[in-house]
């Protein structure tokens, strides 16, 4: 047995397919009433299983045409919609000649006991004429009828969509506005926690370190080793705690403000950044090769503080090799263009890289390395600020590449 399955939806003709397959049947497919005109003629199918709503040719229109045809107008014909379900729609499938009209969704065994129970229905009747056809002038009434308040429908259900979907919008409006308040609210606190930073916090350091050096200068000679010691630890520290208010600030601005996105000439910064380097260490001798033409849309200040950090570090964590290289290039990722900043200077395990890019983490002591850790910190709030993302990858005394998307 063969049976003919016409509807434009790929699941719904694959979940027919395989439940009339596993019984034994033979299936073809078309995906509109025209291709299901040609298939129906080349195949010559026992059995048409189709939808109504379906592109190029509808299933009403299918079967009218079908009953054009002698000896394709006698194959049983099922209709099996989800759409047309009405008792307006079943009774204009019967005056055109199909066996049943039955609504979608049913279970695979269901439909198939129905289509079973139908066809027996349709032998048992030995029906030795089809019903006298419609005249062509009704059909097309009963079919502009059927469509016309199927649109109405479809019209009245698009119109409460709208009006919820403006509804929601309205709502998601609101919230914006709030949350942009809220925002604000958040900027103006963490603007104000800056200040205090900058300020408040700064006077006692200061005092701290002034007493200090005042004992240091005024009674070293009375203090023993030890006492001058602890005053020389105590200077050391509160210039460790200026430093990582810097940072904090520094950090607090990676993250502040509104984007200025332009065009930037990523190789210039770079060079600059070189330039600014090789002025602060002379005596250094690193070969550093800028890739030329590398641009990326954003916020050029931002942006330089990105390429600051990322060139600064190669050149840090080079200085122990006597044959130091930094390299700036541009490369893909994900599909994406990407940029690279690689070093074959010391190197870390990949097992703790992910802190690298958490405040204040640190790889290496500060006598080794001086720095405040929060440089990655930086550039990758910077990244994310510009929708991309940042990765490192290095291995122990081979060095480091840092990649990153704007």
């Amino acid at each position: 047995m063969k049976v003919l399955v016409v509807d434009d939806s790929r699941n719904d003709r694959k979940i027919i397919r395989y439940n009339f397959e596993w019984h034994g049947w033979h299936v073809v497919e078309a995906a509109n009433g025209k291709q299901g005109l040609e298939v129906a003629a080349a195949e010559a199918p026992d059995l048409i299983l189709s939808d109504c709503l379906m592109p190029v040719m509808d299933g009403f229109r299918f079967l009218r045409e079908l009953k054009k045809f002698q000896e394709l107008g006698r194959i049983p014909f099922i209709f099996y919609s989800a759409i047309y379900t009405g008792s307006r729609e079943a009774e204009l499938a019967a005056s055109l000649g199909a066996t049943a009209f039955l609504e979608k969704p049913m279970r695979p065994d269901e439909l198939w006991e129905e289509v079973g129970r139908l066809l027996v229905a349709e032998v048992a009747t030995e029906r030795e004429a089809e019903p006298r056809p419609m005249q062509e002038e009704d059909s097309l009434r009963d079919y502009s009828q059927v469509v016309a308040t199927r649109l109405e429908e479809k019209v009245r259900e698009l119109t409460e969509e709208n009006e919820s979907l403006l509804r929601l919008n309205g709502e998601l409006e609101r919230r914006v506005v709030e949350r942009t308040a809220q925002l604000e609210s958040a900027n103006r606190d963490l603007e104000m926690f800056s200040y205090s930073v900058s300020h408040d916090l700064r006077a006692p350091l200061r005092h701290l370190e002034g007493f200090s050096q005042a004992l240091t200068e005024e009674y070293a000679a009375r203090l023993n080793t030890i006492g001058n010691d602890y005053l020389d630890r105590i200077r050391r520290s509160s210039r460790r705690m200026a430093d990582m208010l810097d940072a904090i600030l520094e950090l607090s601005r990676s993250v502040r403000g509104k984007l200025n996105k332009e065009d930037v000439d990523l190789s210039a910064l770079a060079r600059e950044v070189v330039g600014q380097l090789v002025r602060s260490q002379p005596e250094r001798k690193v070969d550093v090769r800028v890739a030329e033409g590398m641009t990326a849309r954003g916020d050029a200040r931002l942006l330089k503080v990105a390429v600051e950090h990322l060139v600064g570090n190669a050149w840090k964590f080079t200085q122990t090799r006597e044959h130091a290289v930094v390299e700036f290039f541009p490369i893909e990722w994900e599909g994406r263009s990407a940029f690279a900043v690689r070093d074959n200077g010391t190197g870390f395990d990949m097992a703790y890289s992910e802190k690298l890019f958490s405040p204040f983490q640190r790889m290496h002591s500060q006598e080794e390395f001086p720095g405040r850790g929060i440089g990655l910190a930086i550039v990758k709030r910077i990244v994310s600020r510009h929708g991309g993302k940042v990765k490192i990858e290095a291995e122990a005394g081979q060095g480091a590449t840092v990649t990153f998307t704007v």
